[in-house]
């Protein structure tokens, strides 16, 4: 049986001719299989080189997203230096009111005590971050650490703060601080002075505010009333009298009374009335002879008159 043949023609460019060929089934399927072949390789080429575009568009994507992670973590970065920045102002503050307060201050290790670096979560997207990034994740979560701690220890400074305060505020209102007549004139010291009635040097105990008969007398602090006195003998000792403990080993007296407007256990507030000015007792004439003892010793009340 002969072999059949495939005529193929073509036509020719360069003489404007048509030739025709004829090609037997060997050589038809050796141009075959060249073909295939080429169409392989071509094929090939072409999916390595579209896998070879998607590769390097994913690696230029991940380094831009990267590189914006990066640039976010800077600005937080950036934005906890300057919270830092005002916790430190607020730490400076924050030493000036426990000075105030009567506590001692804080030192830099007390406040940093206790801040370390936080343990990140293993997961495989963070194992997955490039080392420069994780790094700056972690130098990130240490400090929002060392802020929360700081911010921690700032908030229990200041409820000590504030007790201390309280605490303060209500002793300094146990504290005669004021004068009890308040256009009282001066007109005997604390010390040695004259005695108006024997004319000898003596020791007063107190200080003499003269104000007309019926001035009010405030209370020069808070406390309560231990002893008042109505009954008196003329020209002996203080007359109508009134004795407030103010507690914190303070005292004070209130000589020569022409009226009482406190009973005896009363508890009484800085600016109460406590009575008015007289001339009872050994009195000269209408005035208040007014005394203030510390720890059961008699001081100089001048030293507690803060206007």
């Amino acid at each position: 049986m002969r072999d059949k043949k495939i005529k193929l023609i073509f036509f020719s460019l360069r003489d404007s001719k048509v030739k025709d060929y004829a090609l037997d089934g060997k050589k038809l399927l050796f141009i075959s299989l060249l073909a295939i072949v080429f169409l392989v390789l071509a094929v090939g080429a072409g999916i390595k080189y579209f896998t070879g575009w998607l590769d390097d568009t994913k690696v230029e994507s991940l380094e831009q997203a990267n590189a914006s992670l990066m640039k976010q973590l800077g600005k937080i970065r950036d934005n906890i230096q300057e919270v830092k920045h005002q916790i430190r102002v607020w730490e400076q503050r924050d030493d000036e009111m426990r000075l105030m307060a009567g506590l001692d201050t804080l030192s830099q290790d007390v406040r940093m005590a206790g801040v370390g670096g936080p343990e990140i979560a293993y997961s495989e997207e963070f194992d997955l971050l490039p080392h420069p990034i994780k790094n700056e994740v972690v130098e990130t979560s240490e400090l929002i650490d060392q802020l929360k701690r700081q911010l921690q220890l700032l908030t229990e400074s200041r409820k000590a703060i504030d007790e201390a305060l309280k605490n303060r505020s209500d002793e300094i209102s146990h504290i005669p601080t004021i004068k009890p007549v308040r256009r009282g004139r001066l007109t005997a010291r604390f010390g040695y002075r004259i005695d108006p009635f024997t004319g000898a040097r003596a020791k007063h105990m107190g200080i003499d505010l003269g104000a007309p008969e019926g001035t009010p007398i405030f209370a020069p602090a808070d406390g309560v009333v231990i002893k008042v006195v109505k009954t008196y003998k003329p020209h002996k000792s203080y007359g109508r009298y009134v004795v407030i403990d103010h507690g914190n080993g303070y005292r004070t007296v209130y000589g020569h009374m022409h009226s009482v407007k406190v009973r005896m256990g009363q508890k009484v507030k800085r600016w109460d009335v406590i009575g008015t000015v007289g001339q009872t007792g050994r009195a000269t004439g209408p005035h208040l002879h007014y005394e203030v003892i510390a720890y059961g010793k008699k001081m100089n009340p001048l030293n507690y008159i803060y206007e």
